[in-house]
């Protein structure tokens, strides 16, 4: 079943989030803005600022709210991304395609790329981290430490090196799998933690940096996803990017 572009007309986007691009299929990409949820924490929280102002089913994962006509409409998740990383995020009007994708994505059969700014200490190398995470609660707070738990894999090249006023570096990140926190703990793990992580970051110099850019967010962006996927007998191949953020690269100048 082919889906038309109308459908995203009356969606209800976060007033920051943009849609980047659309598969007949019923596919949509969308960019996600920084410290937007991707979906509520809690049941029933109206509070919380998420990618869609509609009410979020966990169980199905999915967004669902009546349109101008009074016809139910749902769009489902097929994955997520942390509140304060921006980027692409991928969901679908279709519940079939969206348990095919989830499953793509947990058979590692995507391509995702992210690009981070850090502060090098010593002479990080290009090449691949391989970690265990394991997720713990710390005060009520989800945390992830090393050590045990599942593994996380991600390739990483460092395609600026010291560059700006404030010597900061951009890597690309290429997860492998999709760990809680993955790349914010291998980078913070390694010496080098992302710029603006308040959790697994170095705070003083997330002040300092603060008080020289005014940039206070995680410099952590999901720039693109690729994937091929099969669905009603049809092979297809999708790709949706994101630049990064402009208050990001003033950073690296």
């Amino acid at each position: 079943m082919t889906r038309s572009f109308s459908e995203l007309e009356d969606l209800p986007l976060d007033r920051d989030a943009k849609i980047l691009d659309y598969h007949p299929f019923g596919l949509v990409a969308i960019d996600k803005p920084v410290g937007v949820l991707t979906h509520p924490n809690r049941k029933n929280d109206k509070k919380a600022r998420t990618l869609l102002r509609a009410d979020y089913d966990f169980e199905e994962e999915r967004y669902a709210w009546m349109d101008d006509t009074g016809v139910e409409r749902s769009l489902h998740l097929v994955h997520r991304l942390d509140s304060p990383t921006s980027g692409v995020l991928l969901a679908t009007f279709s519940a079939e395609l969206a348990a095919s994708l989830r499953k793509s994505f947990a058979e590692r059969e995507t391509h995702k790329t992210y690009y981070a700014i850090v502060r090098e200490k010593g002479k990080a190398k290009d090449g691949h981290w391989k970690d265990r995470l394991e997720e713990v609660r710390e005060g009520g707070n989800l945390r992830v430490k090393t050590g045990r738990g599942q593994e996380a894999l991600a390739k990483v090249t460092f395609e600026r090196r010291r560059v700006g006023r404030l010597g900061l570096s951009l890597v690309r990140l290429e997860p492998v799998t999709g760990r809680t926190h993955q790349l914010r703990v291998q980078a913070s793990t390694r010496g080098f933690p992302i710029v603006g992580d308040r959790i697994y970051g170095d705070f003083a110099l997330n002040r300092k940096i603060a008080r020289a850019s005014r940039v206070e967010r995680l410099c952590l962006h999901a720039i693109s996803i690729e994937l091929d996927f099969k669905y009603q007998g049809t092979s297809t191949k999708f790709y949706a990017e994101s630049p990064l953020p402009r208050i990001l690269g003033k950073l690296l100048s």
